[in-house]
């Protein structure tokens, strides 16, 4: 079980404050790729620094990282179109350069889409607030943005809700509003 006190005390990025937009929070549709978005967008400028969200062990980082040429996108977005899903193969390609942090408790950051990472290596620990990559929009073109997902062991936070209910967790979590 994971303690509620866990799953608070997240940052957002600097400067910033929780969309509102349901196609930037986590359980919107993907109609292109046959799925829906497990974590939060925000349109930020390319090369923006990015910050841990919370204290954590680095438990993977896209060093280097190799985009997918437009042809192989199409396939794998038209693949979990065909399904009715986008399989986690697919899905890893889609979020681009990434680092993932794990908070203890089955629970982990990711941050999607990065321009760049910077010198850490897995097993690396990281204060809130740390310096771990820069926007971009690795993965897919879609201008550049940061993709932060709080994954809660095998599932997402927000899974399932939507609208106020969803907007409430995710304030708890980062501790607004």
């Amino acid at each position: 079980m994971v303690p509620a006190a866990a799953l608070t005390g997240f940052a957002l990025p600097a400067g910033y404050q929780m969309p509102e937009e349901t196609e930037l929070l986590p359980g919107s549709p993907r109609d292109y790729r046959g799925g829906y978005h497990e974590g939060i967008d925000f349109p930020l400028s390319m090369g923006m620094p990015v910050a841990a969200a919370k204290a954590g062990k680095i438990i993977r980082i896209d060093s280097d990282y190799t985009e997918w040429s437009v042809e192989e996108q199409i396939n794998g977005e038209d693949v979990g179109f065909r399904l009715g899903y986008t399989p986690e193969t697919i899905l890893d390609k889609l979020r681009g350069r990434q680092i993932w942090i794990d908070h203890g408790y089955g629970i982990v950051t990711r941050y999607a889409h990065l321009s760049s990472v910077e010198l850490f290596s897995v097993g690396s620990i990281v204060e809130q607030g740390t310096i771990i990559g820069h926007v971009g929009n690795s993965g897919t073109k879609a201008g550049p943005h940061l993709h932060i997902e709080i994954r809660v062991g095998e599932g997402y936070l927000g899974d399932g809700l939507s609208g106020a209910e969803l907007l409430r967790v995710l304030r708890h979590a980062f501790s607004v509003g």
